[in-house]
């Protein structure tokens, strides 16, 4: 067996191999982040099914006169970088000495002018937004003066937030730049849970169970995350709010519960529990009512993940000698094998739109990303140094989270689908287990 030191399967085996200790050492994290109370209000008319498929856009700084270093790296950063990764829009470099009109937008080769204008009333910072075509026309409607309105700490948000309504008003869905990461990392001493925005950027500690929390999973409505907690020799699975607090236990009356993932219709959480010491495959309400076990085989079987609609779980299991993708039904039933390609595959997550798993597959000795098409069965590889696993979906299905030992840590890095713009999103300790937010807001 190769020496993989992050499955979550190995992990279950690793228990198992304990006498059925329900302890079970997963260094798998993720922790969750909150969203900040910003307010907007914008409107568009614009037709998406007009929409250009790569829009040029230039964007000069705000017209204000607050210091460049007081908005630039909270708002105007993070607007360029979400409209640079958005794949609908290219930032068109803006020439020097021309006025911020339609003559900017031609001098740039651009199609859209993005005109900002800054000022602040109090402790408030207002952003007012005009798209402005080759012409020198306003765009009717999209964006209302003072639409962006928040302190200091808010501006990031309001930043995140033109992004994405610039994204809608052009290609008609909302940019994934409100989203969050949830992942575990170690950096302060216990694995706890932790939460960042979509770029890495505002990572916050969101548990504080001085303990091992790890594994953390969105609900569908992003308010809530499921997650394990190993303390006392005993592995139970805790709810906790997005923003801190109020947590809740989950409780089973079973000796192993962990992997736990939210139905993305229904209360429901599918989990891996044991009885005996045998890990199988459960569902339980997140009050924990109406426990059901949806497997039942001597095989170990691992990190369930339901499809985006509710109708399918996907697992690992080992009943064929190693361990590779299922999937069955809600129920249970069903069940059928779907990967093949590789002697060991794991960790599957399905796409947004329900016709593509990523999960990790072992190629040539090392654990990589694979990317399969679940109904032509089709695959690829998104290669890449070191140890590459635990993927986890943008909203909007065009980026990948993942855990990657090539620096010589773990820690969590996000790329495209197409295997192009690597970043590294963590820095500090060990980081491990990301979860994407189900929605893009």
């Amino acid at each position: 067996m190769t020496d993989r030191r992050v499955s979550r399967l190995s992990a279950v085996q690793g228990a198992v191999r304990q006498l059925g200790h329900p302890f079970v050492l997963l260094l798998l994290v993720l922790p969750m982040a909150a969203p900040l109370q910003g307010q907007t209000q914008i409107h568009t008319e614009i037709n998406p099914n007009q929409a250009t498929p790569v829009v040029r856009i230039a964007i000069p700084h705000p017209e204000t006169v607050i210091p460049l270093e007081e908005y630039n790296d909270a708002f105007f950063a993070p607007l360029t970088r979400d409209l640079a990764a958005s794949g609908v829009f290219a930032i068109a470099p803006i020439p020097p000495n021309v006025a911020v009109n339609g003559d900017l937008v031609k001098a740039a080769n651009a199609d859209f002018l993005l005109a900002l204008k800054m000022r602040q009333e109090e402790q408030d910072y207002i952003v007012e937004a005009r798209l402005i075509d080759a012409r020198g026309m306003t765009i009717s409607e999209p964006f209302r003066p003072s639409a962006y309105r928040g302190t200091a700490p808010a501006l990031t948000r309001m930043a995140h937030t033109l992004a994405s309504n610039l994204v809608r008003a052009f290609s008609g869905k909302t940019g994934i730049f409100l989203s969050q990461i949830g992942y575990a990392s170690n950096r302060s001493g216990h694995w706890e849970i932790w939460l960042m925005d979509w770029d890495g950027a505002n990572q916050r500690q969101i548990t504080h169970d001085r303990s091992m929390a790890i594994l953390p999973s969105w609900s569908p409505d992003n308010d809530r995350m499921v997650y394990t907690r190993f303390a006392g020799g005993r592995s139970e699975m805790y709810i906790i709010n997005r923003i801190g607090g109020g947590r809740m236990s989950v409780p089973t009356a079973l000796g192993l519960n962990t992997s736990a993932t939210f139905s993305p219709v229904s209360h429901d959480i599918a989990f891996v529990g044991s009885v005996s010491g045998n890990p199988d495959i459960y569902v339980v309400r997140d009050d924990g009512t109406n426990l059901r076990r949806l497997t039942t085989g001597y095989s170990i079987e691992s990190t369930p993940e339901w499809s985006p609609t509710g109708r399918q779980i996907s697992f690992t299991s080992g009943r064929s000698g190693t361990p590779q993708i299922y999937t069955m039904d809600a129920d249970g039933t069903n069940v059928q094998r779907i990967s093949f390609d590789g002697a060991w595959n794991d960790d599957a997550t399905w796409a947004p739109d329900g016709e593509q798993l990523a999960y990790t597959s072992q190629v040539n000795g090392r654990f990589q990303i694979r990317i399969m098409n679940v109904i032509t069965r089709q695959s690829r590889i998104i290669a890449g140094e070191g140890s590459n696993e635990q993927p986890t979906w943008s909203p909007d299905g065009r980026w990948i989270a993942f855990q990657s030992n090539r620096s010589g840590a773990w820690q969590i890095y996000r790329i495209r689908v197409d295997g192009t713009d690597l970043s590294q999103l963590t820095f500090d300790g060990e980081n491990k287990d990301p979860d994407w937010s189900k929605k893009s807001e």
